[in-house]
């Protein structure tokens, strides 16, 4: 459905203690702000970084693109209703359309080239992350699956009678499809049935070749440590057990989405989950996309039906416990997205002349926020961008031999 990442974080993995910053983020309905009438049906999102966003619609022949600015979306057309898409970056990327095509842009959607045909409908997409060689592998009815190489569309049928509905694919060797109740995997050579549930099975993800989850009907969620052999089912805190419809994480953190509105949340890799008792919407969620990885990501965005399109603004950032004395770091600013002010925090080891500046996009300086001796510790500093336009700006720490600069959006 989207682009893949490959390698889980490794703070998951080995277990380092973190934590993350108070949860104090929310989601938005800005479904105002997508064109066309409210029986528009969004098929799927993509947030390839952290100032853009696509969603698709199943009901007309277009994408929509925004990169946050002033600018409203854009209406991008494209060769057919679009049931599945995903990109390597904001300009390379792919569409699966109802007609079971599949098509390739190279200019950020404003035009699509004629890939190849599945000759079946086609379900999902999951492609790699690297714009220079653009892989990956489409699903579709009857037991067939299509690989995304630098030459083409390559099918392959796998014998089963079922209909691949959803794949994960982190490895060419390790492809995860989802097809009724059952979980299977195509190691390359031969497609084999993992698992199967006592439920309709919607989605999965899988962030490597031991790691993933899978999510279905009446709020069914399960996760494997060893390659889907075993799965283990969790607990899922919605009382109505409504229909999960779609999941997906940068590195612990995720979120899975479902009928009537339903999202939940999980901050350690999907041992438990969260209840967004928001509901800002009634509609059904099909598709949700989360930008970032390593120690921040977001924003996020769910989209569904009647033009339904939620955004989650604010890049969660990850730290571990260590003392301040410990290393030298800066953090994502918080929040962001902001308008005008946002918080800047740093830690550094020792004690010293410590410089903190912002730029614009053009490298220009805009700001000097700090520029004098401090003592060893955690610091935060506020940042004011009243007067300045909108977009993308820069925050760079010196101190010492230390350099670290992040990026920082301000939105009015």
């Amino acid at each position: 459905m989207k682009k893949h990442h490959f390698a889980i974080c490794v703070l998951l993995l080995i277990g380092i203690n973190v934590h993350l910053h108070p949860q104090i983020y929310h989601w938005e309905n800005i479904s105002n702000q997508i064109p066309g009438d409210s029986l528009n049906n969004l098929s799927d999102v993509f947030v390839p970084n952290r100032w853009a966003v696509y969603a698709s619609s199943l009901s007309y022949s277009e994408i929509y693109r925004t990169d946050f600015s002033p600018i409203p979306w854009e209406v991008l057309q494209t060769p057919s209703p679009v049931i599945a898409f995903g990109m390597t970056d904001y300009e390379n990327g792919f569409i699966c359309g109802i007609d079971s095509s599949v098509y390739l842009t190279t200019d950020a959607g404003i035009t699509w080239i004629y890939f190849g045909t599945l000759e079946e409908s086609i379900n999902d997409i999951d492609i790699g992350s690297d714009p220079f060689y653009l892989e990956g592998f489409v699903c579709g009815n009857n037991g067939v699956i299509g690989v995304i190489e630098d030459t083409g569309l390559v099918i392959i049928q796998s014998g089963l009678a079922t209909d691949f509905i959803r794949v994960s694919a982190p490895m060419e060797d390790k492809v995860w499809l989802v097809g009724d109740s059952s979980v299977y995997l195509y190691d390359g050579i031969t497609f084999s049935k993992q698992f199967t549930s006592n439920v309709k099975l919607n989605s999965l993800y899988f962030w490597n070749e031991l790691y993933g989850l899978v999510v279905g009907d009446s709020g069914y969620i399960a996760k494997t440590t060893d390659g889907g052999n075993i799965w283990t089912q969790k607990q899922n805190p919605d009382p109505s057990n409504r229909n999960l419809n779609d999941i997906y994480f940068v590195s612990y953190f995720g979120f899975t989405v479902g009928d009537n509105g339903l999202i939940l949340e999980t901050t350690d890799a999907g041992e438990t989950w969260l209840l967004d008792t928001g509901q800002l919407t009634t509609n059904d969620l099909q598709a949700v996309h989360i930008a970032g990885g390593g120690v921040e990501w977001g924003p996020g965005l769910v989209v569904g039906k009647n033009k339904t399109v939620l955004l989650y603004p604010i890049i969660v950032s990850v730290d571990d416990k260590a003392g301040p004395a410990d290393n030298f770091y800066l953090y994502q600013n918080y929040p962001n997205p902001f308008n005008p002010k946002t918080n800047i925090k740093f830690q550094i080891a020792n004690s010293g002349f410590v410089g903190l500046k912002v730029y614009d996009i053009l490298g220009n300086e805009i700001a000097t926020l700090l520029n004098e001796e401090i003592q060893s510790g955690t610091v935060e500093i506020e940042f004011d961008a009243l007067g300045l336009p909108s977009g993308i700006y820069f925050y760079q720490l010196q101190a010492g031999s230390f350099i670290q600069t992040r990026k920082m959006v301000y939105l009015k």
